[in-house]
């Protein structure tokens, strides 16, 4: 594990943050695709980002799935060689030591699905992955067949899957008006959903820009910064299945249907335990939160863009870790800190009042 540069941070910044963190009984942290950019791993809306090139209808909802399953495939089994290839990086590492050291009271709360916190040896039983995991597969039958496999890192999964061997490498060519449609019932959903999220600013003529965002590719959304440096990324691929279901990773239970990734695709709802728990650390009846920490993200997916919001209305203080400092969302001047860079560089300044100095943690993450 490579440490980078401490970054310059302002020293009374700092020392106020610190203060707090020492004090911190229960502390929250929420997690974006920047914390694993230091690793290699692309953010989602960069310049580079994986959403730049791809149509996210086509790749990561479950009308594309059901439209080109060898399609949405193919996308995932790059993500699943490229987080393989990748290591977990300094912020991941720090991240875990804070679990050790503050458990029961750290519980982090991810986003990403490529497994670097679990491999940097962060605590489970303090580790909630909002949106699963790259190497967890389920049968497509969920009520019927309901198998489920964790922790495969077969790669690739099938043989015809191995089509992606370069970076560089165009796979034909997706055609912009075969794209699997947005179900109306789906569609009723999200608009019920940020009917709630809005409130008196819900305008409900219609389905509107506003309840259609979660189904555009990201790029239409709005952008995040790439964090740090990798080669070309999935962007420059283009992909086009030609797979048949006998190409594609078969359930061995029920051996009449295909797996999919374990993961929560756009459309889809977090799994009920995963939510409730999420929901569980910022129930009125538990005790105060001090501390929120909100790393690499860009704060744009709910429900893990309104987490900050319910710890500040448990009394928490913020701390943004992020390469863009216009991802921190309500900020309190007087209150929260906004800390620009690279998550890898600053957490382990950050937290050193807690976990020590790299040197007496990393021992235990090199072996």
């Amino acid at each position: 594990m490579s440490l980078p540069t401490p970054p310059n941070i302002d020293p009374a910044k700092l020392a106020d943050f610190h203060n707090v963190l020492k004090q911190s009984k229960r502390i929250v942290a929420v997690l974006g695709a920047g914390i694993s950019a230091s690793s290699g791993l692309a953010t989602f809306r960069g310049t580079n980002g994986l959403w730049r090139g791809q149509d996210v209808m086509q790749v990561a909802t479950p009308a594309g799935f059901r439209h080109d399953p060898g399609l949405v495939w193919q996308f995932y089994s790059y993500r699943r060689r490229e987080a393989l290839k990748a290591q977990p990086n300094a912020a991941h590492y720090a991240l875990a030591e804070l679990a050790r050291r503050v458990a029961p009271g750290f519980v982090t709360l991810t986003q990403n699905v490529d497994n670097l916190s679990p491999r940097a040896g962060h605590p489970e039983a303090q580790l909630k992955q909002l949106h699963g995991n790259l190497f967890d597969l389920r049968c497509v039958d969920t009520v019927g067949c309901g198998y489920t496999e964790r922790g495969n890192y077969e790669n690739p999964l099938t043989p015809a899957l191995d089509t992606i061997k370069d970076e560089t490498l165009t796979l034909g060519h997706i055609d912009p008006d075969n794209r699997p449609k947005a179900n109306p019932i789906l569609l009723a959903g999200l608009a019920r959903k940020n009917a709630q999220i809005l409130g008196d600013k819900y305008d409900d003529k219609g389905p509107s820009a506003v309840d259609l965002a979660p189904l555009k590719a990201a790029a239409a959304v709005g952008g995040e910064q790439e964090l740090g440096a990798r080669p070309p990324p999935m962007s420059d691929i283009r992909l086009s299945s030609g797979l048949s279901k006998d190409d594609l990773p078969q359930c061995p239970k029920c051996q009449a249907n295909i797996l999919r990734p374990s993961v929560v695709w756009f459309g889809e709802a977090l799994a009920e335990s995963t939510a409730l728990e999420a929901d569980a650390l910022f129930a009125e009846d538990t005790e105060p939160i001090e501390l929120c920490l909100v790393i690499g993200t860009s704060s744009k997916v709910w429900p893990a863009a309104g987490y900050a919001e319910k710890a500040r209305k448990k009394g928490a203080r913020i701390a943004t870790i992020n390469m863009d400092a216009g991802d921190a969302k309500g900020l309190r001047p007087d209150q929260d800190w906004v800390f620009v860079g690279d998550a890898a560089a600053i957490l382990p300044e950050l937290l050193k009042p807690v976990i020590g100095d790299p040197g007496a943690w990393k021992k235990s993450t090199d072996s």
